[in-house]
């Protein structure tokens, strides 16, 4: 399965010419990028309240400092580690073609009963979708089991319940795989296992539990 065209084009000329930038930018780095946040959900086609304010690009700590000399040009800050009572991350901004663009490297979400890494590597070699952006460009796409699971963590039922209804009709099993192993290379408990556990059942084919 790849992204309707459709999403793009929907998205606006200004986001499709931001992620050629970067794409050209970032094309002979050795690490990966993905696009994630409300920007990535509408690319894949789950509905928005209200369509994205910047563009989010998640990487590894590994690449951030490289994606960010590749995007010097645009930059509006310095690179800098950023800690709140559950997120930490490497955060930077830019504008590119008038939009804005957060990269994120070395995310991580902590709770009470979660705690959850984002590996932009792995993730964009195993369960990402690619969307072409331009000639010989290409953007990668957050799985929607990651949005899941973040917005489970951020507690914004608007987003992973849209998320779950997406994923539950479509039973991609790109999407199930990406679920499943997500759940178990990360660490899960309370109400958040629980609504994961109860999406892998919809979207398994015999409707069965999961363990």
């Amino acid at each position: 399965m790849n992204p309707n065209d459709d999403n793009l084009s929907a998205a606006g000329e200004p986001l499709r010419q931001a992620l050629e930038e970067i794409g050209r930018s970032g094309r002979n780095l050795p690490g990966s990028w993905l696009v994630g946040g409300s920007t990535g959900l509408l690319l894949q086609g789950v509905p928005l309240a209200a369509p994205p304010r910047d563009l989010d690009l998640y990487t590894d700590r590994e690449t951030a400092a490289e994606l960010h000399g590749a995007l010097l040009p645009w930059s509006v800050d310095k690179q800098e580690e950023s800690a709140t009572e559950i997120y930490r991350s490497i955060l930077s901004h830019y504008v590119i073609a008038g939009v804005n663009v957060e990269l994120v490297g070395a995310f991580e979400v902590r709770t009470p009963e979660s705690a959850y890494r984002v590996e932009a590597e792995y993730l964009r070699r195993e369960h990402a979708l690619t969307l072409r952006v331009g000639e010989g460009t290409e953007a990668g796409l957050m799985p929607l089991a990651h949005e899941l699971l973040f917005n489970l963590l951020r507690r914004r039922p608007d987003r992973y319940e849209a998320i779950a209804a997406v994923m539950v009709r479509r039973r991609d099993g790109r999407e199930l795989a990406a679920l499943r192993e997500l759940l178990s290379r990360n660490r899960f408990g309370g109400e958040a296992l629980k609504y994961a556990r109860s999406v892998l059942a919809s979207m398994s084919s015999d409707g069965g539990k999961e363990p």
